[in-house]
């Protein structure tokens, strides 16, 4: 045959015949040779055969069955024995050995063929076998799950432990060796108590598999929490694989017990979040109410300088009424005049009260309103202050690349001619930034002034750019100015640069800025002064 390769181990030379010959007919590639003469590894080695004859004709040497069967483990080939058709004695030397049938004489073709094509297949099923015991040993033996398996012995009177893998011996804490072909009751000490017994004679009965979730397992050896699953083999074995889960179950314990302490710990967190927000609303409110008093007393300082000339003409016209009597000029033209020019000062003084009381007065909702027009009403009462102050005024306004500007009292009629737009927040809230970040810019202004021999000119500006849904105001001035280290300190509550300041001024601007109105303010110091930036989105 093609390819199969045939080594004939004869006792002594000639001692099998014609059976060289016989093969060859049979196309088998052939080697004969003495076993008393060569060593039989070195030739084995240099042919490599499919199958070994080995001779028995002559003499049943144990020494010869001992090698061959060495050589049939070591190189996993098959070992025919050659001998007369009836010997007793070989039978009784090679019955006791794995080996692949007989070669007996006289022999024909036909018999010798199938002798050696049977014996090749039966050794290619025997590797194949070995091959798969090897790989499920293998398996068996490095699983990490545990694996025992327990056959029905006494008719069906007790179940004994035929194999375990070393993961499952280590997890019930017993040696295999110690355990291996005992009854499960000296296994699992506790077999029947916690039912595992029962189960495994269930699944006996039925052939159903049975899965146990997380069962608890307990016995001098072991304790914890199993998974298992149990079933049938077709060999009638019951298989039972489990897994030790106790730090699992454990872990999930320890989980929820942290949970729950978690939830314990959000519940008191947002209890305390819930405390700590009413404690800063209402100590928002102070100081929104205490920064709407300061804003009020800044205004009605304002208005101290907005009244000093109406009051002043007030008085000069009084007093230019008595020295008209004295002289006798009195007329109903000077007094029609007189008292034109009066009531018109009167007015100037009244609509001055009536601007400082509805100044305060709108909503404290949200709500749209129209940005300019706050401009314009801060503007119209401390600009008496600015010009008694000498500071001068500039304001720009630029959209879409173009500027317009004006400058110190022209200021009011430029803003009125503008094209107005709105923003979303409490308009009297953005009146209360608008006038502090002023005031603070006069003062500013003003201490320069105080610490300087030189005269100084005071310049506010301001400028108002509208592009891409943002408007952005730069509030400028030339005053003492803010040092670094002071800028990232400003918005803080309580924090002042003043003697006299109470520093929430600023703070409270911050929060209607970026909290109410969703904008950023910032300041910055300048060569000489500071710019405050103030961005809203715009409608």
């Amino acid at each position: 045959m093609k390819n199969r390769k045939i080594l004939i181990v004869e006792y002594k030379t000639g001692s099998t015949g014609s059976l060289e010959s016989a093969l060859k007919t049979l196309r088998y590639a052939t080697k004969r040779m003495s076993f008393r003469l060569e060593n039989l590894n070195e030739v084995i080695k240099a042919f490599n055969p499919n199958i070994l004859i080995v001779d028995m004709s002559v003499h049943a040497d144990k020494n010869i069955i001992a090698k061959a069967t060495t050589v049939q483990t070591e190189f996993s080939t098959p070992v025919i024995y050659f001998t007369e058709a009836i010997n007793s004695r070989t039978l009784y030397q090679t019955m006791k050995t794995d080996h692949y049938g007989y070669i007996y004489t006289p022999y024909d073709e036909s018999t010798l063929q199938t002798t050696i094509e049977l014996a090749l297949h039966k050794h290619k099923n025997d590797v194949s076998v070995r091959e798969s015991e090897y790989k499920y040993k293998e398996l068996f033996n490095n699983m990490t799950s545990g694996v025992a398996v327990y056959e029905l012995q006494d008719f069906g009177a007790r179940y004994v432990l035929v194999d375990i893998n070393e993961s499952a011996a280590k997890m019930i804490g017993r040696k295999r060796t110690d355990i291996l072909n005992k009854p499960i009751s000296m296994v699992l000490k506790s077999a029947v108590q916690y039912g595992l017994q029962d189960t495994i004679k269930k699944v006996q009965e039925t052939g159903s598999p049975v899965r146990i979730k997380a069962h608890y397992y307990e016995d001098e050896h072991f304790k914890g929490w199993l998974n298992s699953y149990i079933y049938n083999l077709p060999t009638g074995e019951c298989v039972h694989i489990f897994h030790d889960i106790t730090e699992q179950i454990e872990a999930e314990k320890e989980l929820k017990n942290k949970q729950k302490e978690l939830e314990k710990l959000n519940l008191e967190l947002a209890k305390t979040v819930v405390e700590e927000t009413d404690k800063r609303k209402k100590n928002e409110q102070v100081l929104f109410e205490q920064s709407r008093f300061l804003a009020m007393g800044q205004m009605i300082s304002a208005i101290e300088h907005q009244w000093r000339q109406p009051l002043s003409a007030l008085g000069i016209n009084i007093e230019d009424l008595e020295d008209a009597y004295i002289a006798d000029e009195l007329d109903s033209e000077y007094i029609h005049d007189l008292t034109i020019d009066s009531m018109s000062l009167v007015k100037t003084i009244s609509k001055t009260m009536e601007d400082l009381k509805t100044f305060f007065r709108t909503s404290q909702n949200k709500e749209e309103f129209m940005v300019l027009k706050i401009f314009h009403e801060v503007f119209g009462l401390i600009l008496a202050r600015l010009f008694n102050s000498d500071i001068s005024f500039h304001m720009a306004y630029t959209k879409d690349n173009s500027t317009n500007e004006a400058h110190d009292r022209d200021v009011i009629d430029f803003i009125g001619r503008l094209k107005d737009f709105s923003v979303t927040g409490v308009p009297a809230e953005f009146k209360q930034v608008i006038i502090n970040i002023m005031n603070n810019a006069v003062d500013a202004i003003l201490e320069r002034k105080r610490k300087t021999t030189e005269h100084v000119q005071g310049q506010i500006s301001v400028e108002l750019e509208k592009s891409s849904g943002k408007l952005n105001i730069y509030i400028r001035d030339n005053g003492i100015g803010i040092e670094h280290n002071a800028v990232t300190k400003l918005f803080e509550p309580y924090y002042t640069t003043k003697e006299d300041g109470s520093g929430i001024g600023l703070y409270m601007s911050r929060i209607i800025i970026e909290e109410h109105m969703n904008g950023k303010i910032s300041a910055s110091p300048l060569p000489t002064g500071a710019i405050f930036t103030i961005n809203l989105p715009v409608e």
